[in-house]
């Protein structure tokens, strides 16, 4: 043999008793984890252009750390914005900022972080995404509970907290939200388009008023009331949504 078959050779039986050795030992040699973040998180948009967005990550390992490789992909995730190889430790623990650069598309990007040791190769991946968009609004919603059981909503009604409330994005992502004690819940710097709020209906509840919206967020941003009463309570009047709308409006 030539000496780079030998030495080729040579490191494949290393990495053979490596791995042997950890299994001899119980270990798994694909023990690192990738906690990966960004700010702001989805369905908070990236303004674009000139936003910043804010990347983080930290890995746990117990192996050799041989390099990190992290990149930023476009929407399609055809197009790198940018990436970066960490040789060693370098990279296990990094912050970093990006910035939309002028004639980058709207949509959702993408984050890719891969973690390589020199026992176990590509050990652990991570990956998150973010929102960029050139308009942003808020969207909130209030829930209520009709305590007098007329089917309307009055001064006397009480915000329900600690309840299930949940947005789909046009970008194909479903995020939810508890009220806060006011019974109130709000997601702010949102991407402009097609969208659809609904709250998660406990058991022993019944709906007075719609329990989903389908909407298109505009600038002007958007707002909705969910109005519940406890299932079998009687009803001392007949339901208006009208007039529930006519509060709000």
């Amino acid at each position: 043999m030539v000496n780079r078959e030998r030495l080729a050779l040579w490191l494949s039986v290393v990495a053979v008793l490596i791995v042997a050795a950890w299994a001899a030992a119980g270990a798994d040699p694909l023990e690192a984890t990738i906690s990966l973040g960004r700010d702001p998180e989805p369905p908070g948009a990236v303004l674009n252009p000139g936003g910043t967005v804010d990347i983080w990550w930290d890995i746990e390992h117990t192996s050799t750390p041989n390099f990190v490789y992290y990149k930023l992909e476009d929407p399609t995730r055809t197009i790198i914005y940018e990436d970066s190889t960490y040789p060693g430790s370098s990279g296990t623990t990094m912050t970093q900022q990006w910035t939309v650069p002028v004639g980058a598309p709207d949509g959702k990007y993408w984050v890719r972080v891969e973690y390589w040791s020199f026992e176990a190769g590509n050990e652990a991946n991570a990956e998150v995404t973010f929102y960029v968009c050139s308009c942003t609004a808020d969207v909130c919603a209030e829930k209520y509970q009709d305590m007098n059981c007329d089917d309307i909503l009055d001064p006397g009604d009480l915000p329900v907290p600690d309840w299930w409330i949940c947005i789909d994005t046009p970008l194909g992502d479903t995020f939810c939200k508890r009220t806060d004690v006011n019974g109130q819940v709000c997601w702010t710097g949102m991407p402009l388009g097609d969208y659809i709020i609904y709250e998660v209906m406990q058991s022993g509840w019944v709906s007075i008023v719609p329990a989903s919206y389908s909407f298109t967020l505009t600038e002007a941003g958007d707002s909705f009331i969910f109005f519940n009463k406890i299932e079998g309570a009687s009803t001392t009047g007949k339901s208006r949504w009208g007039r529930i709308k006519g509060m709000f409006e």
